[in-house]
């Protein structure tokens, strides 16, 4: 593997880092966040430079971009904030997700509505009682004739509340089946008769919002099926590895922008007559940060190379997400420290940062699951 990159790569390193400066700089993403809002012009831009378009095959109109370009986009976008990275991967993943295992005539017109930005989309897996356990969702597609009859609430649902935005969701449509067996995998438009989105208060995400979705006899067309019947738990996993390195390059970039802003205050805030970045006990934490972010990009970046030729990310993934989203908590835990009370304060940008790095080790997979994943190629039966 070449760690350089290349022109092409880094002239979109520099596009995207330039676009964070104009359109979303940190301070502008944490006043969206606590004002609840989705700026118009967010997502417009991100479609504007063709990023909508980077894993897309060239056939379908895409870019087709490898995982390793579209994490360096996904990674510069993180610095304005993980949420702001969120934008472009909440629906990139789903819309991958459409293009692998939808018939058509859905497949092509929906892949051409996300490229074109005319589409957001959201994933509906989690439930009140399955997290981790994807396995033991209730949520139940009933078929009626030529409809599905959806019952059940989904948690945790980014961005689901937004405009023109469908939910890739995961029910079981054989009710006898156990775990892994009977999913499938339906559109569901939030509009439709029944369904009722609940904005979930949280301490952070405000940008997408974070909902419940709840399913009282919600009326979906058959031929919004995505994959085979009772075969979601395929479509399920054919996801989960570029989704894995695109939030993990996003928790990167959130880890070096939190880092970038400890580095410039412990500069320039003086004590006992000099910078506290001169007092080793500051300057060691930091260039500990320094070393842990570089060995998370370097973990991401191999991830992401691997994906782009053809391999098995499993373990590689799990070790970057388990990595990544460690240092972003522990980048902003010590963002706090050195700002002080300063950090403390809500009108910094650090104290956005702490809040938003919070969840990094929750969402996405938790720091548990991506042990146990490490752990069972260890030749270890974890549970």
């Amino acid at each position: 593997m070449n760690f350089a990159l290349t022109d092409e790569q880094r002239l979109l390193q520099q596009t995207a880092r330039e676009f964070v400066q104009r359109v979303c700089p940190p301070r502008r993403a944490k006043e969206w966040d606590e004002g609840h809002v989705m700026p118009p012009e967010l997502f417009a831009g991100i479609v504007e430079l063709g990023w909508s378009a980077l894993p897309f095959p060239t056939e379908v109109g895409g870019a087709g971009a490898g995982a390793l370009e579209t994490s360096i986009v996904v990674e510069e976008l993180a610095h304005a904030s993980f949420d702001v990275a969120m934008c472009l991967v909440s629906t990139l993943t789903p819309g991958l997700t459409i293009l692998e295992w939808a018939a058509e005539p859905m497949r092509s017109a929906l892949v051409a509505d996300v490229i074109e930005g005319r589409q957001r989309l959201a994933t509906g897996i989690s439930e009140p009682d399955a997290g981790s356990d994807v396995g033991s969702l209730t949520t139940t597609a009933i078929r009626d004739g030529d409809e599905f009859v959806v019952n059940g609430t989904k948690m945790w649902c980014t961005g689901a509340g937004l405009p023109n935005t469908l939910i890739t969701a995961y029910v079981r449509t054989d009710p006898s089946a156990t775990g892994r067996r009977g999913i499938s995998v339906l559109l569901i438009d939030p509009t439709s008769e029944g369904v009722q989105l609940v904005k979930i208060p949280t301490l952070a995400r405000h940008i997408l919002g974070t909902y419940e979705v709840v399913l009282a006899d919600v009326r979906v067309p058959a031929d919004r099926l995505i994959g085979q019947l009772d075969e979601g738990w395929s479509v399920l996993l054919s996801g989960l590895d570029l989704e894995r390195v695109l939030i993990t390059a996003g928790y990167v970039g959130a880890a070096q922008a939190t880092l970038d802003e400890a580095v410039a205050y412990a500069r320039q805030r003086e004590q006992f007559g000099k910078p506290i970045g001169d007092f080793q006990a500051i300057s060691h934490a930091l260039a500990d940060l320094h070393t842990e972010i570089a060995a998370a990009r370097f973990l991401t970046r191999h991830a992401a190379w691997l994906h782009s030729q053809g391999e098995e990310i499993g373990v590689a993934g799990a070790m970057a997400k388990l990595y990544a989203s460690e240092t972003y908590v522990k980048c902003a835990r010590w963002g706090m420290q050195v700002m002080a009370g300063y950090g403390f304060s809500t009108e910094s940008v650090m104290s956005f940062r702490w809040r938003e790095s919070i969840v990094a080790t929750i969402s996405g997979g938790t720091s548990q699951m991506q042990r146990n994943a490490i752990a069972r190629s260890l030749g270890f039966r974890t549970r």
